[in-house]
């Protein structure tokens, strides 16, 4: 069993997967114009790894209900899922190994992610495919709203 730390930051949420490994950091929503558009800071930390960008979403691009739907298929998928922001300076790539786990792979581009020569970092947190993810989606149903 992986030991998940989802934490709750002041101003937005922390997934480490195992002590000393990856973290992801997802902080700052902000609503630049008071409308659908949504900013968050994207932070990643890593061995050697330690990148942030601006993320812009529309009302959080629908990561909600895709996370929802990585956490109902429980028991595993084949391939790859991913869940893009707005302007391509977020991706998260999502595998099931079959036996339980979920590993997110956050790739972050900047500064204007959607350009061919973004710079990109990346980062791997695996979770337990049940209650980890159900957390996660509570965790950034509240973030996104």
């Amino acid at each position: 069993m992986l030991s998940l730390v989802l934490r709750q930051l002041d101003d937005g949420i922390e997934l480490t997967a195992e002590p000393g490994r990856g973290s992801v950091r997802l902080r700052c929503p902000h609503r630049p114009w008071d409308d659908l558009v949504l900013d968050l800071l994207c932070e990643l930390d890593d061995a050697g790894v330690n990148a942030a960008t601006l993320v812009r979403t529309l009302a959080g691009d629908g990561i909600v209900t895709w996370t929802d739907s990585l956490a109902e298929s429980f028991y595993g998928w084949n391939g790859v899922r991913s869940w893009q922001s707005l302007e391509h300076d977020l991706r998260i790539d999502a595998t099931h190994d079959g036996r339980g786990h979920v590993s997110l792979r956050f790739v972050i581009r900047g500064p204007r992610g959607y350009e061919p020569g973004a710079w990109e970092a990346s980062v791997v947190v695996t979770l337990d495919s049940g209650e980890d993810m159900r957390r996660l989606v509570a965790e950034l149903t509240e973030l996104v709203s």
